[in-house]
């Protein structure tokens, strides 16, 4: 559950926005290995459907609720990219190509310094040859003229991937003094159900911007891309965060294989943590965000611990 919004200096109205973010291990000049390659396509609309409102409990009426539709497509490999052969001790090549859709409520109490942010999300795709992950990686490595990856044959075998995720932020946001910046304290909890990914996960974190209140939000737990968060903002600005995460994993199909068929797969760690730092900014209606995740050892005996960047880039209108 990261935190990828937008610290404005001023902000004018917008309706939805769209938004690209893609994750390579590769930004930080490493070899493909793990969670290598992720990109994540989304719109988010101010106008949430009636009907799907209309199932929130009563709680949520009089909040700002947001909805959001994606598009995604992760790339998992094994360390020793070059060799054809099954890796017996090492993770399988695995991709995943998912669609879905995201309500997002926030709730804003200014008078007591509070801000709680949920999320409820529902993805679809397939696990497998048909995601296209072997024809984009290797594609990407033509284009730039690197080396090729050899293995693709031993990934997992097709299967039809359903998630449903829920995620819930606590903040408290301060003043610095007179000096128009504030300081957010935050926890998250949250976790996924379904046949890519059974987890639960809980956090802290700090933003540091300007006018923060315009920004909370929270992003669902994810095996891979976090999912561009659903604030709808515009203006000149800029904030640093940083949050640190811990998970439970029950179940993760990239690391124990397929569910209902025979694959190859690895003895999982139950538990991971993982740290993130980086920084968004923003000029008129266009935002970037940058950041650097590394992740704890997914499976016994892994190479090393799991490192990867983000951009992202969000056209508000």
């Amino acid at each position: 559950m990261g935190v990828c919004g937008l610290a404005t200096f001023n902000n004018p109205a917008v309706a939805g926005n769209l938004s690209l973010q893609l994750e390579n291990d590769s930004f930080d000049g490493a070899s493909d290995a793990d969670y290598t390659q992720g990109m994540r396509l989304a719109y988010t609309s101010d106008s949430p459907p009636q009907w799907a409102t209309s199932l929130l409990p009563e709680r949520y009426r009089g909040r700002e609720i947001r909805a959001q539709y994606f598009l995604g497509q992760a790339i998992f490999t094994p360390y020793e990219v070059f060799e054809t052969e099954l890796l017996e001790y090492d993770r399988p090549y695995a991709g995943w190509l998912y669609l879905g859709a995201a309500l997002h409520s926030v709730n804003l109490i200014p008078e007591s310094q509070l801000a709680t942010a949920e999320r409820f999300e529902i993805s679809a795709g397939i696990v497998g040859p048909s995601s296209g992950a072997e024809q984009a990686q290797k594609s990407l490595h033509r284009v730039i003229h690197t080396y090729e990856v050899n293995g693709w044959d031993n990934q997992l075998r097709d299967e039809p991937a359903l998630m449903l995720s829920y995620a819930r932020k606590w903040a408290h946001i301060r003043n610095v003094g007179d000096s128009g910046f504030n300081v957010e304290f935050f926890g998250t909890l949250g976790g996924n159900l379904g046949n890519v990914n059974t987890a639960l996960a809980s956090g802290v974190g700090v933003r540091f911007g300007r006018d923060l209140y315009s920004t909370v939000s929270v992003s669902a737990l994810s095996p891979a891309t976090s999912a561009p968060t659903s604030e709808l903002s515009a203006g000149d600005g800029w904030y640093l965060f940083s949050d640190l995460q811990l998970r439970y994993v029950h179940w993760d199909i990239f690391l124990d294989g397929n569910t209902f068929k025979d694959s190859h797969s690895v003895e999982k760690e139950p538990t991971v943590g993982e740290l993130r730092f980086g920084m968004v900014f923003s000029t008129g209606r266009l935002r970037w965000s940058l950041y650097h995740a590394r992740r704890s050892q997914e499976f016994v005996d892994q190479y090393a611990d799991v490192q990867f960047s983000a951009i992202g880039l969000t056209a508000s209108f």
